[in-house]
């Protein structure tokens, strides 16, 4: 029987236990909202997780360790006002989902494998699937800009060192991160390697009518509401494109002053098998050693001044 849907729905065809966890930091656990309520409403156990930006003064964590905490409605500590995964937990449980998203903190390669592999066994996940907000994740480490490679890079070593779940990888919203310097050439030619290495999985859309997508825009805005001084560029601009928005539109005053150019493209995922990616990373190895983000900012600073650059490149079309 033929078929046009894309190949990353085979991969977790027979994935039971699913992680989605946002790589980078902030608010990329809501790019994984649309994949989490259509993998659950597909009959699939799916948790979320999320390299956190907040500083966690939390106490023990149970049978985790320190740099990986469950964060629900009823922490204990008094939440500051940013804690994106806190207000995520809380919009969850009206929804009648479970309340509880992993925030890992702020660290290196070696302390994030290490709460990766606790949390996997903890839950039993079969599947992780990174998420990235924006494009960047596909640098590898010589392009004009990298866009914030840190938590990304980071992420991606330290869930491609895992051993024994499938590991993938899902962009959502391509142009994004332009405001970061990102050349989105060099973003379309790394796909271009991956589809020869046959590690790309395809890019699908999301549009206004599916009932996934309705739910992710009603977290968004929920949680935006929550932290009003911190509305997230990148959902935002997402959730525009979907809606049909182009060109300069601002959904949050937090844009004003700059010049926007939401598209039909930042409302697709791109998806990938994860060890390819992570073996274009051509500062993967001293990755490995890391154990706070200040060292995977040395190893980052030393990599740029050690290779050429490459010359920014526009898009021909």
């Amino acid at each position: 029987m033929y078929s046009l849907q894309p190949p990353f729905f085979q991969e977790v065809q027979d994935s039971r236990r699913i992680l989605i966890a946002g790589m980078g930091g902030g608010f990329d656990v809501f790019c994984g909202l649309p994949l989490y309520f259509a993998l659950k409403a597909d009959g699939k156990e799916v948790f979320l997780a999320n390299y956190s930006f907040t500083s966690m003064d939390l106490g023990p964590n149970g049978p985790l360790p320190h740099a990986v905490v469950p964060v629900t409605p009823d922490l204990s500590a008094q939440p500051g006002e940013y804690f994106p995964e806190y207000w995520l937990s809380r919009w969850l449980v009206t929804q009648g989902e479970p309340g509880t998203v992993y925030a890992f903190r702020k660290v290196g390669v070696q302390p994030l494998k290490a709460a990766y592999e606790a949390l996997i066994t903890h839950l039993k996940i079969d599947t992780v699937i990174l998420v990235d907000g924006g494009t960047d994740s596909l640098m590898r480490g010589d392009e004009v800009d990298l866009g914030t490679p840190h938590e990304d890079a980071t992420s991606l070593v330290a869930v491609n060192e895992l051993r024994g779940p499938k590991t993938l990888l899902a962009c959502l919203g391509f142009g994004i991160d332009r405001f970061h310097g990102v050349c989105h050439a060099n973003y379309l030619e790394a796909t271009a390697e991956l589809t020869r290495s046959g590690a790309y999985l395809g890019a699908f859309s999301l549009t206004p009518d599916m009932p996934p997508v309705q739910k992710y825009k009603e977290a968004c805005e929920a949680v935006f509401q929550m932290m009003p001084r911190y509305t997230s560029i990148v959902n935002s601009s997402i959730i525009g494109a979907i809606d049909g928005h182009y060109g300069d539109h601002h959904a949050t005053s937090r844009t004003h002053g700059s010049e926007l150019w939401i598209n039909p493209l930042m409302g697709l995922y791109w998806t990938y098998h994860l060890p390819a990616v992570a073996s274009r990373l051509q500062y993967y190895q001293p990755m490995l050693d890391t154990v706070t983000l200040s060292d995977v900012g040395l190893v980052i600073e030393r990599h740029r001044d050690s290779v050429p650059i490459q010359p920014r490149v526009n898009i021909p079309v």
